[in-house]
């Protein structure tokens, strides 16, 4: 997994048990997600100007300890898998030592995962994935054993 993006949980992001409301973090998936894109090389502009898109299909989280106000969160992302027209991205939340008062090791707030339908934006019908992205999100993606 690589480090997608961090993340300042503002007071808007929380509920009235002074911690992340579970909805916020479908934000910091896509925040994430978004940097992990271009840090692979592919921006959802270029994504869409090539005449496609990747609309979530499916959001699992695991919600294990509960972020707060003021907590600096790091999302870490990582290809679970990339099929035909299918990409399963896993997603890692976890709040630093030095990013939370007091915190002296790594805390795992949440586990995630997306899944993305690869589209034609003309017709909204599943398309394979474009040459460009799906080599850069392949390289990305966990090899099958014995593979080098």
């Amino acid at each position: 997994m690589r480090l997608g993006v961090k993340l300042r949980v503002i007071y808007a992001d929380t509920d009235q048990m002074g911690v992340v409301y579970h909805g916020t973090y479908a934000r910091y998936l896509e925040a994430a997600r978004v940097e992990f894109m271009r840090d692979a090389g592919q921006t959802y502009a270029d994504v869409e100007a090539a005449g496609f898109a990747l609309p979530l299909t499916d959001l699992q989280i695991s919600y294990l300890s509960p972020a707060r106000y003021d907590d600096i969160l790091s999302v870490m992302v990582g290809v679970v898998e990339i099929g035909y027209a299918r990409l399963i991205l896993g997603y890692h939340v976890r709040v630093e030592p030095g990013d939370r008062k007091g915190l002296a090791e790594p805390l795992t707030i949440a586990f995630a995962e997306t899944c993305h339908c690869c589209i034609a934006r003309a017709d909204g019908r599943p398309a394979r994935f474009p040459g460009p992205l799906r080599a850069a999100l392949a390289d990305l993606a966990p090899k099958p054993e014995g593979a080098d």
